[in-house]
């Protein structure tokens, strides 16, 4: 049964009050929070966010790790301080994540809640790369984030040469080495690279080690890895070669031959170049059909044939056809050549890059990914082909 009007109100009333109680509760809790100094040890940070934030803590709509110091604009949106380095250090943008306005000088304070105008009023012990800090706590925890930190979880070294300073550190002091793919590409801090053996440095490369990462493709022409899929499709696109017309077909949009000559034998096989010499000369020069290439011919190269004869056999069409098995060879297989005798040239399938143009390293890729095949070409079987011949269909 209901309970009364005055039962109900009373009961909304109590929830409201706890709820009330609840947030001040929470809200005293931030700011006890925000009073305590960040510390600069990479594994204390590490276990705050891993953890996800303990119970009322404020956490950074980026990372969502729990927020020791706010980065607050002109604009007046806060995120984590690391987050704005990163935006600002590594990636080379001064637009806020959120609105994507311009900041110039931006503000980091433990204030969660301070606009920015009258944040600007007071005066700041540190300034520097346009950053504004209202404290020194928040200072050092970013002259930390950008030394070369040794990522190694008890080590407290600090390389003052530069990659090659810890490259070295790491190697001689640990036994262990950075992957070079990543410390190029990936947008990360010093102390946030992760640190490999020597197998398992091989394993990242191949296999990756899980979360959506399965590793640096390759490119098995060059004997060369790349950091994801997008810098793959784009070596292929600059130092290999596709076939046009399977490209148009939508038959080998993803298909890369290793150099024009192993092309050139493709189209030979599969296609119908044209054979006269300027044409060979220009490269590329390929039809689809026969037909296609005998209209090339009287167009291109008619001035070359002698004789009234010649050029009127020139311009007929054969209408000849023979039937898929009735022992001829399929289209396609080139000027007289056998497909079945000929061989696939050595070719790779690539991913091509992302839709949304964003480089994501380890991309799921499809069986057989990135393998060089060998295998020979099977004919394509048809319904017909035109052929030189008689001008009355063969019985099947």
């Amino acid at each position: 049964m209901a309970p009364p009007k005055s039962e109900s109100a009373a009961v909304s009333s109590t929830n409201d009050s706890s709820k009330l109680s609840n947030t001040d509760r929470s809200r005293k809790g931030k700011q006890a929070q925000h009073i305590v100094p960040e510390t600069t040890r990479k594994g204390k940070d590490d276990e705050v966010g891993e953890s996800g934030g303990a119970a009322g803590e404020t956490v950074c709509f980026i990372c969502a790790d729990s927020v020791s110091f706010y980065a607050v604009g002109q604009c007046d949106h806060r995120t984590c301080f690391r987050c704005s380095l990163r935006l600002r250090e590594l990636f080379k943008s001064k637009a806020c994540p959120y609105c994507k306005t311009d900041l110039d000088t931006i503000i980091y304070t433990r204030d969660a809640e301070t606009e920015h105008a009258v944040l600007l009023q007071q005066s700041f012990p540190f300034e520097e790369m346009g950053i504004k800090f209202d404290c020194k706590e928040a200072h050092e925890a970013t002259k930390h984030a950008l030394q070369f930190n040794c990522p190694h979880r008890k080590c407290q070294y600090i390389a003052k040469g530069g990659w090659k300073d810890l490259k070295a550190h790491v190697r001689n002091e640990h036994s262990l080495q950075f992957c070079d793919l990543c410390l190029k590409n990936k947008m990360s801090f010093a102390h946030e690279h992760k640190l490999f053996t020597k197998g398992q440095l091989r394993t990242h490369y191949a296999r990756g080690e899980g979360a959506g990462f399965t590793g640096h493709p390759s490119c098995e022409f060059c004997r060369c890895s790349f950091y994801d899929n997008d810098q793959l499709f784009d070596h292929c696109r600059k130092k290999h070669e596709q076939c046009f017309i399977c490209v148009r077909n939508k038959n080998g949009q993803q298909v890369y031959y290793e150099n024009y000559g192993t092309l050139e034998e493709h189209f030979n096989n599969d296609h119908f170049p044209c054979e006269h010499p300027s044409c060979l000369e220009k490269k590329f020069v390929v039809f689809e059909s026969r037909l296609d290439l005998q209209g090339h011919d009287l167009s291109e190269h008619g001035q070359s044939i002698v004789g009234q004869r010649a050029r009127r056999e020139a311009k007929q069409v054969n209408v000849d056809f023979r039937y898929a098995g009735s022992g001829s060879s399929s289209a396609g297989a080139g000027r007289g050549r056998s497909a079945a005798a000929g061989h696939r040239p050595t070719t790779m399938t690539v991913n091509g890059p992302d839709a949304t143009g964003v480089s994501i390293a380890g991309r799921r890729r499809p069986t057989g990914f990135g393998r060089v095949s060998s295998t020979p070409r099977q004919p394509t079987p048809v319904r017909a082909t035109p052929t030189e011949g008689t001008s009355t269909p063969e019985p099947s």
